[in-house]
């Protein structure tokens, strides 16, 4: 039988969780910077937090490392293993070799090849599945044939614990912060910091980014409930799920003010401007809310954007670079 983590109904985390998150991570990520973006026409103070520099390119560090360093021995008997089109499974794969215990990522077919590389790097077996497979999996919250511990990147209270460190980081850099904006892809990194930034700045406004190649968040904001969306191919991974999973709809509903949805080509000039004017590598998903701020001119003046990742397949920068994306 399966080992997996509760994934039913998350609550938000505690202050005292949150800390206890952040000196548990402290020995294996750094505090990404928090910079001002580089964009000559644009007045407002926008900041970019770099979640792109962590040591997997990604944020997700933070949530696959909590959620492991918190289990215990026993639960890591049998190794690790998630469902992960990218992000999630380099964090289980990086981090599972820093322990020392084995690890699989069912990944979804046409997954970047870049991030299959970087799991494999690490350590991890890779099994591909179908979208609906890769999808039932992460419904399921395990693969009924797997004996290790289903490690859940968006639904584990420890994760998300592990997501709010970036609020705590954030209130500590710019503490009269007024809008943050993260991509939506699981909802995990957008509920992680939103409970930290309302248990430390409650007026904080929190926005959902998305493209319009996927809408999950909006659309589940707009019908006051989980709907599936038409997930439309584009270079952008890692955001943009078919649907809101049920057992984060209310953390959703409480904590995310608004979203933002742009173009995919939005995104593309979001990732040009990163690169030439501000020398910062942003993949799909981590360049989506730097073009919602951009996009949304009436918000506040004091924004952050959570760069969430840089992981992006060299070839796809190159195209987006010379304008072919």
């Amino acid at each position: 039988m399966m080992a997996m983590m509760n994934a039913t109904f998350p609550k938000a985390p505690t202050l005292a969780e949150i800390h206890a998150a952040a000196h548990l991570l402290a020995p294996h990520i750094i505090r990404s910077p928090l910079l001002r973006l580089n964009a000559p026409d644009d007045a407002r103070e926008i900041y970019l937090k770099l979640e792109n520099l962590q040591p997997i390119g990604a944020y997700k560090v933070r949530s696959m490392g909590n959620a492991m360093l918190t289990a215990g021995a026993d639960a890591l008997r049998n190794g690790v293993y998630t469902a992960s089109s990218g992000n999630a499974g380099i964090g289980l794969a990086w981090m599972a070799q820093r322990l020392g215990i084995a690890a699989t990522v069912y990944a979804p077919e046409g997954s970047p090849a870049g991030k299959l590389n970087a799991i494999q790097k690490f350590g991890a077996h890779i099994r591909l599945l179908s979208d609906d497979q890769w999808w039932q999996v992460i419904e399921n919250s395990g693969h009924p044939t797997d004996p290790g511990l289903y490690v859940d990147a968006v639904r584990s209270p420890v994760a998300l614990a592990g997501n709010a460190t970036i609020g705590l980081e954030i209130i500590e850099q710019l503490p009269e912060v007024d809008t943050i904006i993260a991509p939506f892809g699981g909802g995990g990194v957008i509920c992680g910091i939103a409970a930290a930034m309302r248990l430390l700045k409650p007026g904080t406004r929190i926005i959902a980014a998305e493209s319009d190649a996927a809408t999950p968040a909006t659309a589940a904001l707009q019908a006051g409930r989980p709907v599936p969306v038409a997930v439309k191919p584009s270079f952008i991974s890692g955001a943009g799920a078919p649907c809101v999973l049920k057992e984060m709809w209310p953390l959703v509903s409480e904590l995310v003010d608004d979203t933002i949805v742009v173009p995919v080509s939005g995104v593309a000039a979001s990732i040009r401007l990163l690169c030439l004017r501000n020398h910062v590598v942003a993949e799909g998903a981590g360049a989506i809310p730097v073009a919602a701020a951009l996009a949304a001119k009436a918000t506040s003046d004091k924004i952050v954007c959570v760069i969430t990742g840089g992981n992006i397949d060299l070839d796809v920068l190159a195209r987006i670079l010379q304008h072919q994306l």
